[in-house]
């Protein structure tokens, strides 16, 4: 067997000033040929090690991988398209090909990049099977359905199953080439779009009991090849945007349209488990009158550079400073203008500076101060898991500087938070701070913590908020909780 592998990873918000260029591509990760098996993203270690079971011949394509942002430049695009087809070109004799997408990504004409990359693909390459691993925050649409033979997300949130989704890609793609199997595959897709600060697949939340409902029906029937789980990223404005089920059967289409219809209405009658009661900043802080915990995580959902944000909000920053408590605060930041102005000052160094909103402005102003300069650094450090475990991230050129208790780490680059891997490259101990500010809405309970820690869910203005409805969608306006009273409708497309 003769299979090739590649994919352009990343994720849009398109409420997000935030440019994805060739330069974040770059900043990711970017892998031709034989670098792939240098690569330790997990998602393409996980289809080697499936392709070398199986016995494969495997043909490295490309695979380029950025932090989430706003929409990808079409330049961009096309250059990595490009580089990636010229590759698979010269394999036209393949078995099949798989690729390693996000399903969520957004090109600056407003067009969904992995539908139209598998579209373009499908056209010449119309004979063999197309496998596509994706997050299940996937935006999934009819052409991207009909553009390949099987689409497997992941089933965790926080994600930790990239590696394993993989290789199960891999070995039903031996299967479909071997003719073992004949995958039938179905999304049925409900009108409920919510932000996923309740969506975890652990504990008892409702998207952790469909997934279990799910994979339980799935391992109990021997027809069912795979299911996934999707809660749509609700940071686009696309039309038909749905979360709900895919189920791929073996050659019975039938039971895949049963059965995704079945979890997509599930996921309709626990609409409202998603939704979230949320505070501002300072009411969050006004609360806080005991020293009953040692450390208060706050959340500050609605600036998460894993949802595609820039990371320039000071809301949350501005409340602390104002608390003027005798207890330490940390906190971060990403504004490229505030470095700037530090990136000729010495350690010890007392600067009037300006921090925040200085990027996309119309999400809040910003806040402007004498701060002390302590400790400063190229701001490079390694994934400790999730999406990128063992990659290297890339904050850019950083400053650590504080006011009175209040210590802010300013970061050049906006980067996903794992498991508070960018205090750590400024070698900060998290357990000597009270109040802790993070920006995404689940993988804060991977801050390793000791002592009593209370998490505080903020929504402010930015660009991922925990209640998305009133963004403004032009795409798709008529969903649950837009509208309470919504109907329940449910679109199957195979």
């Amino acid at each position: 067997m003769k299979i090739a592998i590649g994919g352009i990873f990343t994720e849009s918000n398109q409420f997000s000033l935030n440019p994805i260029t060739a330069n974040e591509f770059k900043r990711g990760g970017i892998f031709r040929d034989s670098e792939f098996y240098e690569a330790r993203v997990p998602s393409i270690r996980g289809c080697i090690e499936g392709l070398n079971e199986e016995n494969a011949e495997i043909i490295p394509l490309l695979y380029a991988s950025a932090s989430p942002g706003g929409k990808i430049t079409l330049e961009t695009f096309e250059v990595l398209y490009s580089d990636l087809m010229a590759r698979l070109r010269k394999n036209m004799n393949l078995d099949g090909l798989i690729l390693n997408m996000h399903g969520a990504a957004v090109l600056e004409d407003g067009s969904h990049l992995d539908s139209t990359m598998l579209e373009r693909i499908r056209e010449e390459f119309s004979k063999i099977p197309i496998f596509i691993t994706v997050d299940l925050h996937a935006y999934i649409t009819e052409n991207l359905v009909k553009s390949c033979d099987a689409i497997l997300a992941w089933n965790t949130y926080p994600h930790r199953d990239m590696f394993d989704i993989g290789k199960k890609a891999v070995k039903l793609l031996s299967r479909t080439i071997r003719g073992e199997i004949k995958p039938r595959m179905v999304f049925s897709g409900v009108n409920v779009i919510t932000s996923a600060i309740n969506a975890s697949t652990d504990g008892a939340g409702p998207f952790a009991k469909l997934m279990a409902e799910q994979l339980n029906a799935e391992a109990d029937q021997d027809d069912i090849l795979s299911t996934s789980l999707f809660l749509c990223q609700p940071y686009l404005d696309q039309p038909r945007m749905m979360s709900g089920s895919l189920v791929i059967a073996n050659n019975h289409l039938q039971k895949a349209q049963k059965l995704s219809y079945e979890f997509a209405e599930k996921y309709w009658n626990k609409r409202a488990e998603f939704l979230s009661e949320t505070k501002s900043a300072i009411q969050v802080l006004n609360s806080l009158q005991s020293d009953e915990y040692d450390h208060h995580v706050l959340v500050e959902a609605s600036d998460c550079c894993g949802g595609g944000a820039i990371g320039d909000s000071v809301h949350t920053i501005r409340q602390l400073m104002r608390l003027n408590s005798d207890q330490k605060s940390l906190s971060i930041v990403v504004d490229p203008k505030a470095i700037d102005q530090l990136s000729d000052k010495n350690i010890g160094a007392i600067v009037k500076l300006k921090i925040g909103h200085q990027s996309d402005t119309k999400w809040g102003n910003p806040i402007e101060d004498n701060f002390e300069i302590i400790e400063k650094s190229s701001g490079q450090f390694t994934y400790q898991g999730g999406i990128w475990g063992g990659e290297t991230g890339d904050m850019g050129l950083s400053y650590l500087v504080k006011k009175s208790e209040n210590y802010i780490l300013i970061n050049s680059k906006p980067t996903y938070e794992w498991a508070g891997e960018q205090y750590h490259a400024m070698n900060l101990d998290l357990n000597n701070y009270k109040y802790i500010l993070v920006k995404n809405p689940m993988n804060y309970r991977n801050l390793k913590l000791s002592g009593r820690t209370k998490y505080h869910r903020i929504d402010e203005s930015g660009p991922t908020p925990i209640n998305v409805e009133e963004l403004p969608f032009t795409k798709s306006k008529e969903f649950f909780p837009k509208n309470l009273e919504e109907k329940m409708v449910i679109r199957q497309y195979f």
